[in-house]
């Protein structure tokens, strides 16, 4: 593995677990707006991509006795990459039906302000 190759996969590993951290406080402070069920899947994602950069370097560093081992280790590699795709796809279906379930309410909000101004002596201004 080149040096380049190597000092982007601790930067990428540093990254991961600053965001890690990052969001795993702020949900215990309670100043987060994802579910204990998002948080869960972001830990979960955030280790395995960890492992996935820790294989990476076991992979490119240990010596492979035979074709079949290499082959066996970076199909269990990749097995791995997306099983982190999946997660993230319905870890942003999470996000998409809170987004949807805060935009109802919302809407209601915003309805239920109009009825109460309607219903308002002089409330009907138009």
């Amino acid at each position: 593995m080149s040096y380049a190759a190597g000092v982007f996969l601790l930067i990428a590993a540093v990254a991961i677990i600053t965001g890690a951290v990052l969001q795993l406080l702020q949900y215990r402070r309670g100043q987060h707006v994802i579910s204990r069920r998002q948080l869960v899947t972001r830990m979960l994602t955030a280790a395995l991509l960890l492992a996935i950069i820790v294989l990476i370097f076991v992979g490119a560093a240990y010596p492979w006795p035979g074709p079949l081992q290499a082959l066996a280790f970076w199909t269990v590699l990749t097995v791995l990459a997306i099983i982190v795709i999946f997660i993230s796809m319905a870890d942003l279906r999470q996000v998409e039906r809170q987004k949807h379930i805060r935009q109802a309410e919302l809407y209601r909000s915003i309805q239920r302000a109009k009825d109460a101004e309607a219903k308002s002596p002089g409330g009907d201004r138009d």
